[in-house]
């Protein structure tokens, strides 16, 4: 009986595989060519203002890096410009979140308000925050003014002009996190809390003892997708800033494309994207295999 129960479960799974295998040979065209074609360049010695012919480099790129003392800047303003919204993003969701599990009168407008920057192109985000933040325009710095503050500089000074950008990204996917973690709080048995309301316990009790714990999870899989996605700041870093002032805000991503698309100097950005991404990955794996242990530990348990 096992025995045919086994062959059952593999046709099932070589009928999976079958529907399953025109969009995974899509999947790998779109990703794994790329990146092989990515690797291949950071190996190469391209650069399309070099005056000697292209040839095999090596690790040559990737050593170069860690001697550019830009690249090194880039990587801790990358690292600011990802984990502080991301954070930030956090934070807030969570306690609008709360708020709108609630259910209190008269926020159910806030439903819709909170999600309205999901659907802003970060491109459009930018400029918009762009135009808030240039004083001539009046924006935020006319605000100020009313309540005797002098107008910064937003965009002139490296440190306003980092914090200007971090305002941009957790207003504009602070929404995301929202409405993860209140589509996951409405999915909590109401059991669990009304017999903690039995046993005394408050309303901060409940949310530290139970809703957190049944959030751990949801809250695991929206950071590990906040983090991969921050790297998407690149257009709001490129309508904003251009990097500036005096580079303070130019990410990697931003960096290697002035290298690739500036100074033309391809293989090397190759090499100093690929090696952002391993670090990501480093960064990201701890995460990702927490998360898959305490999934299957799940459902085991049921």
């Amino acid at each position: 009986m096992p025995i045919n129960l086994k062959k059952a479960r593999r046709r099932a799974n070589a009928g999976y595989l079958r529907f399953l295998a025109p969009a995974l040979v899509i999947v790998a065209l779109l990703t794994a060519v790329p990146m092989i074609f990515t690797i291949g360049l950071s190996l190469s010695s391209l650069s399309y203002t070099a005056a000697v012919p292209t040839h095999f480099a090596g690790i040559g790129n990737y050593v170069k890096l860690f001697t550019d003392p830009r690249f090194i800047q880039s990587i801790w303003q990358s690292a600011i410009l990802i984990f502080v919204p991301v954070a930030l993003q956090m934070l807030f969701g969570f306690v609008l979140a709360l708020v709108m599990n609630e259910r209190l009168r008269g926020l159910g407008w806030l439903q819709v308000i909170f999600i309205v920057p999901m659907f802003f192109p970060p491109v459009v985000m930018g400029l918009m925050w762009k135009v808030l933040f240039t004083p001539q325009l009046g924006g935020i710095n006319y605000y100020l003014g009313l309540v005797g503050i002098q107008s910064p500089a937003w965009l002139s000074d490296p440190t306003l002009a980092m914090a200007a950008i971090i305002i941009a990204a957790v207003w504009g996917w602070t929404p995301f996190v929202t409405v993860m973690f209140y589509t996951a709080m409405q999915t909590f048995p109401k059991d669990l809390y009304e017999a903690a309301r039995i046993d005394g316990a408050s309303w901060t009790q409940c949310i530290r003892f139970v809703t957190l714990p049944l959030l751990k999870n949801t809250a695991l899989v929206v950071l590990i997708f906040r983090i991969m996605e921050a790297l998407a700041i690149f257009p709001i870093i490129f309508v904003m800033t251009s990097g500036g002032p005096a580079g303070a805000t130019e990410t990697v991503n931003y960096y290697s494309y002035i290298a690739g698309f500036t100074f033309l100097k391809v293989g090397y950005a190759s090499a100093m994207i690929l090696t952002f991404l391993a670090m990501l990955v480093i960064i990201l794996a701890p995460a990702t295999r927490f998360l898959l242990r305490s999934i299957g530990g799940e459902g085991k348990a049921s």
